[in-house]
């Protein structure tokens, strides 16, 4: 009869250590498996690296343009831009840094964003060069973008000589415009006639005409 409970007893403790050791042998098991679980893939850092070490992009990127070339041309365009400098049609003389001259096939009959333009020859902006307009060609300017606060004086002002139409032979019209470094811009038509002495200016008109609303 003794020997009954003390055998019982022993099934007993032979199941809860059959219990326990099982319990230890999952608890390895599931631990052996956290471990060999495949980690979460890192976010991919390589794009936002190359953008950050990407120069920034310029603001006023000039892109070159293709302008027709010809001897009446070229003197159409100083004319026009003769008269841009020494009459002020921008207002900005007296504010402007450095007087820019581009060329391009723009109509200027509407605001463009285009910045498709070329340079004029050495010798035209030479001509064209005086003491108070101190021209060069655009290509040697700086642009820069609006910014609030920014003082109006001392911005780059650029004039563009655009599109030509000479189809009624001594007399043409030339598109032209202005932009004070984006604080101001506008277009213009003129009309100019062929004289003994070359080609003059007889009339303008103003297309259009903007102004920014952050200095």
């Amino acid at each position: 009869m003794l020997g009954r409970p003390i055998l019982r007893w022993h099934c007993l403790i032979t199941a809860a250590a059959s219990i326990s050791l099982a319990s230890v042998t999952l608890n390895a098991q599931s631990v052996g498996r956290a471990k060999v679980l495949t980690p979460p893939k890192p976010a991919d850092t390589t794009a936002s690296r190359a953008r950050a070490s990407a120069p920034p992009a310029a603001a006023a990127a000039i892109r070159p343009a293709v302008v027709p070339q010809s001897p009446a041309l070229d003197s159409i365009r100083e004319v026009v831009f003769h008269n841009l400098l020494d009459k002020d049609r921008a207002g900005f003389s007296t504010l402007a840094s450095a007087f820019c001259l581009s060329l391009s096939t723009d109509d200027f009959k509407k605001a463009s964003t285009s910045q498709d333009r070329a340079d004029p020859s050495e010798g035209m902006v030479r001509r064209l060069m005086t003491p108070r307009t101190p021209a060069r060609r655009a290509s040697t300017c700086t642009f820069s973008p609006n910014a609030p606060g920014r003082s109006v004086a001392g911005r780059a002002l650029l004039y563009t000589v655009g599109a030509i139409d000479l189809s009624a032979g001594d007399r043409a019209e030339a598109a032209a415009g202005y932009n004070y470094d984006g604080y101001s811009s506008a277009g213009y038509t003129f009309s100019v006639e062929r004289s003994d002495s070359g080609w003059v200016v007889k009339q303008w008109r103003m297309e259009w005409t903007s102004k920014s609303a952050t200095p």
